[in-house]
């Protein structure tokens, strides 16, 4: 008997706090669904309001019709702020400092409001805590904000797409394209140079890139917006895996002394998986690479 009393008293306490917990998930929600109408009410703005809860508009007099789907890649720039105008981050619109974003390869604030728009679209979207950052507090977010998006989506561009655009921005022209998709241009040749084979331990200066930038900070930590994601000088044993199979494949095809363009398809990249934080899923890359000894 006193084990069922105190089964009871448990399941009581646990009943009582659940309805608490509801209770402050629900007056937080109206607590959300006031501060969103009061904005609108004083910025006189119309918007529609989603099944999820998020309130719209969306710019469509620049629409190509196109549609991201999973792996394209999506360029665009965007504000976010909370609802008294502070800024939490944006990008440079002026500098040209397009935001990318690999369709489907993580969860993200932006991936509802990205759902809404196609290429050449833009919008305005304000999130209620629940579909943004919900309890979490952050330097300049504290918890249980609203949040408000302005996004200019500028391109959306397939994996194919991105492949032709490196080659197009980087002056490639007629490059090796072999069965695996890698696609391969030598810029230094030296047919004396020794040749490299499976087992051989190789010496490597690269440089990688996206087929779109990121800010980051400089040795001088200025801040930047560049398109490499690494660069330096490695070794690594040829053959055993070591590094991605487009990266080694181009290695192989080289001598000591040369210098090349690697082209690299996700498939024969970072996959499906991509390496977090640096290389999102399905991303294909851009290498230059310089062949300096073996061992």
């Amino acid at each position: 008997m006193k084990h069922l009393v105190n089964l009871f008293i448990c399941l009581s306490l646990f009943a009582g706090m659940s309805s608490c917990k509801f209770e402050e998930i629900n007056q937080t929600e109206s607590d959300n669904q006031k501060e969103i109408e009061d904005y609108l009410s004083r910025s006189n703005l119309k918007l529609q309001k989603s099944p999820e809860g998020m309130y719209y508009s969306i710019n469509t007099a620049k629409s190509t019709g196109k549609q991201a789907f999973n792996a394209d890649l999506i360029k665009f720039y965007y504000k976010m702020t909370l609802l008294d105008g502070t800024k939490i981050d944006s990008t440079a619109k002026t500098l040209g400092q397009l935001k990318g974003m690999v369709w489907g390869s993580n969860s993200s604030i932006l991936n509802l409001p990205m759902s809404f728009l196609k290429e050449g679209e833009s919008g305005l979207f304000i999130l209620p805590s629940a579909l943004a950052f919900g309890g979490n507090s952050y330097t300049d977010i504290p918890a249980f904000s609203v949040i408000k998006l302005e996004i200019d989506v500028v391109s959306i561009r397939t994996e194919a797409e991105q492949l032709k655009d490196f080659q197009t921005l980087y002056k490639i022209t007629s490059p090796e394209i072999f069965p695996s998709g890698l696609i391969f241009k030598k810029l230094v040749e030296n047919p004396k140079g020794a040749a490299i084979s499976g087992g051989q331990s190789v010496k490597v200066n690269y440089t990688g890139r996206l087929s779109y930038g990121n800010l980051k900070y400089d040795a001088a930590m200025k801040v930047i917006y560049d398109t490499a994601f690494d660069s330096g000088t490695f070794t690594y044993v040829a053959g055993t895996g070591g590094v991605i199979a487009g990266f080694e494949e181009g290695i192989l095809k080289m001598r000591v002394g040369e210098k090349a363009v690697l082209i690299i398809p996700s498939k024969i990249g970072y996959g499906a998986n991509g390496s977090p934080p640096t290389i999102p899923p399905n991303s294909p890359l851009y290498f230059e690479v310089e062949v300096v000894g073996v061992l």
